[in-house]
């Protein structure tokens, strides 16, 4: 996908989720963290992650949490809390897909049934003490569909929560890896991480996974 494209397509994804990231995040989006360890304040269950130099966390909400390389905007670590699969209607609404549940089993089962991905065999996984499932995700080679407001780049909806408007979508040449945990009361957290061009993933991965591997959820 050309830079210029995907760069519109984000813009306008961001925008469409922008009502998910309304709290006010707890360090601005440019200022780095100090490499060590570090607890979200907003976002629940508490989380304490560890980063080298040159990461900041972005956003710091109650159910969506953001670290991401500075000055990058493609690549990120995302964390989100009691979302549910998105409705695949073509006006990609925020509203949840009927009769999906939102355990790890139920929500990497119905991904790995839509319509438009390359979706791995899942693998157990343990997380900050949370059991659940991984799975690579890919857009497939010629799928056309795009939501309304992606400006014709394929586009499948992945996540919603209604209470705050978040929709997360899939979008063009975008990789992703999904951690679905389950939650202790009920309900899945997932971790995201996430190359928008899709091209960088692999090297990526050398620097998000031992992040992810720091994560410790509070209770």
């Amino acid at each position: 996908m050309r830079h210029g494209v995907l760069t519109l397509a984000l813009t306008l994804i961001v925008a469409a989720c922008s009502s998910a990231t309304s709290e006010s995040p707890s360090a601005p989006a440019e200022s780095t963290l100090p490499a060590g360890s570090h607890t979200s304040t907003v976002f629940q269950p508490a989380v304490t992650f560890t980063v080298p130099d040159g990461w900041v966390l972005a956003t710091d909400s109650a159910g969506y949490l953001q670290l991401r390389p500075a000055g990058q905007d493609l690549l990120g670590i995302h964390l989100f809390r009691g979302v549910s699969a998105a409705s695949q209607d073509l006006a990609c609404p925020t509203d949840p897909q009927p009769g999906v549940g939102t355990s790890s089993i139920e929500l990497v089962a119905w991904i790995r049934g839509l319509d438009g991905l390359t979706v791995s065999s899942p693998a157990m996984v343990t997380v900050g003490g949370l059991r659940g499932s991984s799975i690579d995700i890919g857009i497939v080679s010629g799928w056309t569909r795009s939501c309304p407001f992606a400006n014709g780049v394929p586009t499948v909806p992945l996540l919603v929560d209604q209470g705050t408007g978040l929709r997360w979508v899939i979008a063009g040449g975008e990789r992703l890896r999904l951690y679905v945990l389950d939650l202790p009361d009920g309900g899945a957290l997932i971790v995201d991480i996430d190359d928008f061009d899709g091209s960088q993933l692999t090297a990526f991965m050398g620097v998000a996974l031992p992040i992810v591997t720091s994560l410790q959820f509070g209770s």
